[in-house]
């Protein structure tokens, strides 16, 4: 029982990390959601050089960013659903001065075959982006039509496009420049912006773990404790009752120390 409570204890300082961890994550998320903007090349770095900041630094971070879209090499990002709908998001390289950003405008949907997306503005563009960390997983461009894409990946983007890429997207806010005729992407959910389970059942879990350790230390005691107070004999209960004559006799062998008859 010892070895299952020292397990079920580490279970729980497991999950206590695990929620200081969580906590910690959520609150940096949340901070940053509201943040006021900054330039993105303050945030991010193109891809394939040593990175600035930490992935969970720059995600949500809203930032500005001035250039224009490159309509050629749009993209639609595959298996997308906002508000239950299933479609794509529209990914349009942003060309700045010195680096590209991708920018993903909206939402869109429509058969996978025929599916397209309104152009972008011509023209020089300022907008403002909440910032989300890259993919690391293979796009697929080249195995996929229409323009179609399984990621976001910077580097692979990049290659495609011969020009630094900074390693990141950034999602339009609504009424920025390039969202007209397409569904604008909601705000993150800052209920829980680290995802998984939320902070309480992790607590849920540190309380079983300890309980379930003290009730494998308690469980020797209280079987120690039933086993001392059971009786070690029985009583018979068919063996008669003595007679009055039976019980005369018995006094008197007592009293002088041989049976009575």
């Amino acid at each position: 029982m010892l070895l299952v409570a020292a397990i079920c204890m580490l279970l729980g300082v497991w999950q206590m990390a695990r929620l200081s961890s969580k906590h910690d994550t959520n609150i940096t998320l949340r901070r940053n959601a509201h943040a006021a903007p900054v330039a993105v090349t303050t945030l991010l770095h193109p891809a394939g050089a040593a990175p600035t900041l930490g992935r969970t630094a720059v995600q949500f971070r809203q930032a500005t960013a001035t250039g224009r879209y490159d309509a050629v090499h749009q993209s639609l990002l595959r298996n997308q659903t906002i508000d239950g709908d299933n479609g794509y998001l529209v990914v349009t390289p942003l060309h700045m001065s010195g680096a590209t950003l991708l920018v993903v405008r909206g939402f869109v949907t429509g058969p996978s075959a025929t599916i397209t997306a309104p152009a972008p503005p011509t023209g020089p563009v300022s907008v403002t982006v909440r910032l989300w960390p890259p993919s690391t997983s293979p796009d697929e461009a080249s195995h996929l039509a229409r323009g179609q894409v399984e990621s976001i990946n910077a580097a692979e983007q990049a290659a495609r496009l011969g020009t630094p890429v900074l390693d990141g997207y950034g999602i339009l806010l609504p009424g920025q420049q390039g969202t007209a005729g397409i569904v604008a992407i909601p705000p993150p959910d800052l209920s829980n912006p680290a995802g998984g389970v939320p902070e309480i059942q992790h607590v849920a879990y540190v309380i079983q773990w300890f309980l379930f350790a003290g009730l494998a230390l308690a469980a020797p005691i209280v079987m120690a404790r039933a086993d001392a107070g059971r009786p070690t004999g029985e009583i018979d209960d068919e063996t008669p009752a003595p007679t009055p004559e039976q019980a005369r006799q018995a006094r008197l062998a007592d009293r002088y120390g041989r049976a009575w008859r």
